[in-house]
């Protein structure tokens, strides 16, 4: 994977690893506690089945890099 992805984009992505703030953020989305329901249920449904229908991944995946500004290499380690 590239930083910019496909078309080399380049975004300030915030950084789990070294902001605390950020931390917070993707374990909570990891863990299904964002306070968006959408995303929670996927993300709920992950933990407790290993499944999540693409589309589900989709928006999830949106939400984390869109919303929260986390760079897309950490949701596509942690998927």
């Amino acid at each position: 994977f590239f930083p910019g992805g496909a078309k080399s984009v380049r975004r300030p992505w915030r950084n789990p690893s070294k902001d605390k703030q950020a931390r917070e953020l993707f374990d909570a989305w990891c863990n299904g506690k964002t306070g968006r329901p959408l995303v929670d249920a996927n993300m709920r449904e992950l933990l407790a089945t290993g499944f999540m229908s693409n589309r589900g991944r989709q928006n999830v995946a949106s939400y984390l890099v869109l919303d929260l500004g986390i760079d897309w290499r950490y949701g596509a380690e942690w998927f």
